[in-house]
């Protein structure tokens, strides 16, 4: 296990693989009992416990020839919902993004095996996973950076587009921060509704930073070119705001991501850029634990 620092929190993540090893079990509890406001208390109730029933597994979403894109976008958000946010104080599946494209689709596959929670950016490479049967579908990285009381926030969702409509899948403890049916007509719409949620939250977006559309190819060995794009929201009006925005959908429409990065590079050279805008295993009682103690932290 290490830590990750990230803002003021520190996020122990299992980089041992699975089945959980001894010492990240341990670790595990040890964050929780100072995240929970039972305690020790609350840990040894669940870890003693011999009455806990096995949690049903989550099936991956199947697909029929008579659904729509819209429907089949759904079932995949269903899907990553029903895995639940993780609020154990422990990251499950490590993420690098640098790796290349093929070994985070590994870790999506390791998550449906284990079925265990996760969070934002474990949802994204899931969603990246269960879209590449979907060719149609162009999914591309959506990261947020937001501040609340003087503290720093980050998430990630994918965004979708399809014939002329953008959306977002995703997970996060909000759920107006995730999901985004398949229906905004610009990305602005899209970007604009996330915002107005945020708000809701009493969060200021700072920064929206887009990525380039993830490759179908699940064997590729090109990584996700996570930030493309950064728009800062405090820097433009409304109206620059729509401008940038429209300036990625027209690339999104009609370029590929090879297109798109090899665009971006010949607009660098140029020095022009987009203008930034304002216990030992996870099976069977093990994970029954680990859903109840996330259960627990989710309050």
């Amino acid at each position: 296990v290490s830590t990750q620092s990230t803002g003021d929190d520190g996020v122990l993540v299992n980089k041992e693989g699975f089945p959980l090893a001894p010492e990240v079990w341990n670790k595990m509890w040890k964050r929780a009992e100072t995240l929970h406001p039972g305690g020790k208390k609350m840990s040894q109730g669940i870890r003693g416990s011999q009455g806990i029933p096995n949690v049903p597994l989550p099936a991956p979403p199947t697909f029929k020839n008579n659904q729509s894109v819209p429907e089949k976008l759904l079932l995949i958000q269903k899907y990553i919902s029903e895995l639940q946010y993780d609020y154990t104080g422990l990251q499950f599946f490590e993420i690098k993004k640098g790796r290349p494209l093929c070994r985070l689709m590994d870790v999506a596959k390791s998550i449906i095996r284990e079925s265990l929670p996760i969070k934002c950016l474990e949802a994204v490479v899931l969603a990246i996973y269960l879209t590449s049967d979907l060719p149609s579908v162009q999914g591309f990285p959506l990261a947020f950076k937001t501040t609340f009381e003087n503290n720093t926030f980050k998430h990630i969702v994918l965004g979708v587009f399809h014939n002329g409509r953008f959306g977002a899948l995703g997970l996060s403890r909000r759920d107006t921060l995730m999901y985004k049916a398949l229906k905004y007509e610009t990305l602005y719409d899209l970007l604009a509704e996330f915002t107005k949620c945020y708000q809701d939250c009493y969060h200021r977006v700072d920064r929206i930073k887009l990525g380039l559309p993830v490759s179908h190819d699940n064997q590729s060995m090109e990584a996700v070119m996570w930030k493309y794009a950064y728009i800062r929201l405090s820097k433009l009006s409304t109206k620059e705001f729509k401008q940038n925005c429209d300036s990625y959908s027209k690339q999104l429409r009609g370029k590929t991501a090879h297109q798109m990065k090899y665009a971006k590079q010949s607009v660098d050279a140029a020095k022009t850029m987009i203008t930034d805008v304002s216990d030992n295993s996870s099976t069977g009682s093990a994970r029954s634990k680990c859903q109840k103690l996330n259960k627990g932290g989710s309050r």
